[in-house]
């Protein structure tokens, strides 16, 4: 995962073929779906709290920003974004969730 963020880096200063780029957008969403899941789960047990409420916000907008519907959006752009949401996502999931009592 972390290669991959590195990769996106990378990638947009290198312009490689299309399906390179492609590929490498896959993976990278791949990843977000995978980490949303923890990540959503540690911010649903933040409930109440401000924080949690902007970890859940953070990871609808990751989830969002996976399926690639933002039109207009260039390439190097979209892989960026989605390393950047991969790096807060994996913050999120290195959190111990708090268990209500």
């Amino acid at each position: 995962m972390t290669r991959d963020v590195l990769l996106a880096g990378a990638v947009v200063l290198s312009r490689p073929a299309n399906d390179v780029v492609e590929a490498l957008r896959d993976r990278l969403r791949a990843h977000i779906a995978m980490l949303a899941v923890p990540a959503e789960a540690y911010g649903r047990s933040l409930s109440g709290e401000w924080y949690g409420q902007y970890v859940l916000t953070c990871v609808a907008s990751a989830r969002k920003a996976a399926t690639g519907v933002e039109p207009g959006i260039r390439m190097d752009e979209e892989l960026l974004l989605l390393a950047e949401y991969i790096k807060t996502l994996l913050m999120y999931t290195s959190r111990k969730p708090r268990h209500s009592a």
